[in-house]
């Protein structure tokens, strides 16, 4: 993939931005929500009935952190990104000089750094890419999740689980804050799975 491919968004990029809105609507719209929850339902029932429930939190979690960290390799191209922050820290160290020794060259340099900010947005617009596409995933099985953990009749998950050091908890028990156990042990094993994947994507080069 060229840099003009990462750097522009494409039709299917602009679609999954639609998409991910829609999705995210769920949160407040109970119609998105119940279909969002029948389709996702219907694709984990196999795997809810073979796996142990935490076995299967920590796969969901496990791909979406893959899946975010390929996303990152494919679409975000960190060199640029890389070179262009460096730019842009010496052009604030001249434009410093500069105001300090009342250079006349100042206001180029204003110019010069208006232009890097120009380039900078468009680069943060082309690094929301992978945050778009990973939305697809992880806003439908946020949504399935908290349908899970707030209609108990749907008994898909045990009410408790055995956590190490602790004993027996409630799923929904509160770890700190608004933080729920569900959760904390969602994110863990997304952002783990994640920093690993991240590591092997550089490693093989997937990104490059």
């Amino acid at each position: 993939m060229d840099n003009n491919e990462r750097a522009g968004w494409t039709k299917a990029d602009k679609g999954a931005a639609v998409l991910a809105v829609v999705l995210g609507l769920g949160y407040v719209l109970p119609p998105i929500q119940r279909t969002v929850v029948a389709v996702w339902s219907a694709v984990l029932a196999p795997l809810a009935v073979v796996l142990p429930f935490s076995a299967l939190l920590l796969l969901l979690a496990g791909t979406n952190g893959v899946f975010t960290a390929l996303l990152q390799a494919r679409l975000r191209d960190s060199d640029r990104a890389e070179r262009l922050q460096e730019r842009i820290e010496e052009l604030q160290a001249r434009l410093s000089e500069a105001r300090e020794a009342d250079d006349l060259s100042v206001d180029d340099l204003d110019d010069e750094q208006l232009e890097l900010n120009r380039t900078m947005l468009a680069m943060l617009k082309a690094n929301f890419r992978p945050l778009v596409w990973s939305t697809l995933v992880t806003v439908p099985t946020f949504l399935w999740l908290r349908w899970v953990f707030l209609a108990p009749a749907a008994g898909i998950a045990p009410a408790m689980v055995f956590v190490p050091l602790v004993g027996q908890l409630s799923w929904t028990a509160t770890v700190v804050g608004p933080i729920k156990l569900w959760l904390a042990w969602y994110f863990g094993a997304s952002l783990s799975t994640g920093f690993v994947a991240r590591r092997l994507v550089r490693r093989v080069g997937l990104g490059q």
